[in-house]
């Protein structure tokens, strides 16, 4: 929580390794779309107004429809991490387009 007049502090980018949790999710079986909902404690409500992505959308993106650059860039940056660790997170890198 943050009192008047503070400053935000700073977000940091997560570094994904073998060892981090989404990883070890995935690897277990858990979706990966799942997987970084529960490890970031993202409500779909609150994701889809943090990057303008419809909450219907995230089912097909679930259920393994291709998805867009942007649409990476945008969970990346509501995620805090890199889009190129959260495309290495993906079942099958080829479902992203360009």
């Amino acid at each position: 929580m943050r009192r008047k007049g503070e400053r935000p502090l700073p977000t940091r980018l997560l570094q994904i390794t073998p060892a981090s949790p989404v990883v070890i999710a995935i690897a277990e079986g858990t979706n990966w779309m799942d997987a970084w909902t529960s490890e970031a404690c993202t409500p779909w409500g609150r994701l889809a107004r943090n990057t303008g992505i419809p909450v219907n959308r995230f089912t097909a993106i679930k259920d393994g429809d291709r998805i867009s650059r942007a649409e990476i860039d945008a969970l990346a940056r509501a995620w805090s991490v890199t889009s190129a660790d959260l495309i290495s997170t993906l079942p099958d890198p080829t479902l992203v387009v360009e």
